[in-house]
């Protein structure tokens, strides 16, 4: 018991100064989609497209995934696509905005 707290003393007393610690600053995450549906109140569904190698034969598949981001005027509707930025959690799902309206449906 005596020989444990020793080397539990011995193993702290050893450790490294502490270094200052650095801010890392995150780039604001931004992506770019299509709209699919608008029928929440303030918010909208974006369909997000990426192209991902497929884990056994290596070729790119397409992956969508959707989310969920404010629009607080209710510019963006479907079949626009529009570039999101991400920002602090706004509810459960919403963890982006709609920066802008890229491209307007036909």
């Amino acid at each position: 018991m005596q020989a444990i707290s020793q080397q539990r003393a011995f193993s702290s007393s050893m450790r490294p100064a502490t270094r200052a610690r650095t801010v890392v600053v995150r780039a604001s995450q931004s992506l770019q989609g299509k709209v699919v549906s608008t029928s929440m109140n303030k918010g909208v569904v974006v369909a997000v497209e990426r192209l991902s190698p497929h884990g056994e034969y290596q070729k790119r598949v397409r992956i969508t995934k959707r989310y969920i981001a404010h629009d607080e005027n209710s510019t963006a509707s479907v079949g626009d696509y529009v570039r999101l930025e991400g920002c602090r959690p706004l509810s459960k799902n919403k963890r982006f905005t709609v920066a802008e309206v890229v491209r307007k449906a036909d």
